[in-house]
């Protein structure tokens, strides 16, 4: 099988209702793929990391630890939130994978949840590789956090509005402790014409307010998964054009799942998977060539197996 589906010819493969053969063994390479992403990213071997000084972690932890006094030690902290951030959304990817993997056995089989928890595992997933991204440097690593956690720190602030007083004093607080620890961290800001904040700029290297998604989904997802992003949002969004093919399909009762989307979920989740494995393994300096060799070559067996499920004969 040639190794890029181009997306439409997935899709048309499965146009066929879902058997629970196929469904267990979807759900069965979702476990194997978040097994191996394990395997891949072993804690013994993230604390090996810490010894290898030609890792682009270390190197970068040399570069703050270098920087003047108070300012090293603030860039260290806000280097660390990085860290914790990256780790989150990763982490909140991978459950949701696990997720996926029971909603996909579910008996009446499920129609468009696929897609919707598949999406979720990839936006975490691209938040993570925007922020371990080995091709930029630190600083526009450091501006790119810098834009994020500002932005979340103003959508604690507006949804606390919508809740009460005590909740918008603790966002207030939130958001006073962001712009401090920035200040600290001679962070700049970005405004338009217009005065609005729109990034940030450390020692010359910017970054937006926030990560793009769908451009972050065409430049960091494997070649052989095309225009992952789109493929998902028709569903997560509650489109009719998507999502009325289940009526149809169902032939006046109610809406029916079909094969293509389970397997498009599971395309999406494994690709996101081989995607963060990758991303963190060249950001430590981790070795994880062989977990992404058995994920090419578990997720190729797999497609030859849903095929052949799909279109017995």
């Amino acid at each position: 099988m040639n190794d890029v589906m181009p997306e439409g010819d997935a899709i048309r493969l499965f146009t066929v209702p879902i058997t629970e053969e196929l469904a267990g063994e979807t759900a069965a390479i979702l476990t194997r793929f978040r097994e191996l992403a394990d395997d891949g990213l072993r804690v013994e071997d993230l604390e090996a990391f810490e010894q290898n000084t030609t890792s682009l972690f270390r190197r970068e932890a040399a570069a703050l630890g270098a920087l003047s006094e108070p300012l090293g030690t603030e860039r260290q902290s806000l280097h660390g939130m990085l860290l914790q951030t990256a780790d989150l959304t990763k982490d909140n990817a991978l459950d949701h994978v696990r997720a996926l993997e029971h909603d996909i056995l579910m008996q009446p089989p499920p129609v468009w949840s696929p897609l919707t928890l598949s999406r979720v595992v990839l936006e975490g997933v691209l938040f993570t590789e925007y922020l371990f991204d080995p091709t930029i440097s630190l600083n526009k690593r450091l501006a790119r956090l810098t834009g994020m956690w500002m932005t979340d720190a103003l959508h604690a602030q507006k949804q606390a509005e919508a809740i009460g007083p005590e909740d918008q004093a603790k966002a207030a607080q939130m958001l006073a402790y962001v712009e401090d620890c920035l200040r600290k961290c001679q962070a700049v800001e970005r405004r338009n014409g217009n005065g609005k904040l729109i990034g940030y700029i450390i020692d010359g290297e910017t970054a937006p307010m926030d990560i793009n998604i769908t451009e972050r989904a065409s430049k960091a997802m494997p070649a052989w998964l095309p225009a992952p992003y789109r493929l998902t949002s028709g569903a997560a969004h509650n489109r009719p054009w998507m999502i009325g093919r289940a009526k149809d399909s169902a032939n006046g009762d109610g809406l029916a799942g079909e094969a293509a989307t389970v397997v498009a979920a599971a395309m999406v989740a494994m690709g996101s998977v081989e995607t963060v494995v990758k991303v963190c393994g060249e950001y430590f300096g981790v070795h994880v060539s062989e977990a992404l060799r058995q994920m090419e070559e578990e997720r190729k067996a797999f497609l030859s197996r849903a095929i052949e499920i799909a279109h017995p004969g």
